[in-house]
């Protein structure tokens, strides 16, 4: 199995808030992706993601096939291996899971969005969360475009 479908965190929610659709994607997306009129982009997670399995792969947005995390392209150049980055991953959900828990709340890609838009009035246990999951999100997974989230990938 491949990374990306034992991952699905670029897809959750986790990575990023909404994807942009381009003008040569698939017109039917917009219904699968639940991109209402008027709209250019989806919210995340993906309405097309059931568990780790994209329902519209073959023909995903142009921004989710152009899209390559750090963890993938480190992986592909040998400098981690499957097991390895699995297990990235898997402490990376375990992050996300330590930030739900301090905010009190479900587990899920939504939870950094959630965290972020209250960062202000975060408990302090909830910030420190948030910092160890978005420095791990940084390093292993988007680089410098961290803070990018809302111009899209």
């Amino acid at each position: 199995m491949s990374l990306c479908l034992s991952c699905g965190l670029c897809c959750d929610g986790t990575l990023f808030n909404r994807v942009p659709l381009a003008e040569g994607d698939d017109p039917s997306l917009r219904a699968a992706l639940g991109v209402g009129e008027g709209q250019a982009h989806g919210v995340q997670p993906c309405a097309a993601l059931r568990g780790l399995t994209c329902q519209v792969y073959e023909r995903r947005p142009l921004t989710c096939r152009r899209f390559r995390c750090l963890l993938l392209e480190a992986h592909e150049a040998d400098e981690v291996s499957l097991a390895g980055a699995r297990q990235v991953v898997d402490e990376t959900r375990a992050l996300r899971a330590s930030l739900a828990r301090a905010l009190g709340t479900s587990d899920g890609g939504g939870v950094v969005d959630l965290a972020r838009a209250t960062e202000g009035a975060l408990p302090e246990e909830a910030r420190a969360a948030l910092e160890r999951l978005e420095q791990a999100l940084v390093f292993h997974f988007l680089g410098q475009r961290s803070r990018r989230r809302s111009a899209g990938r």
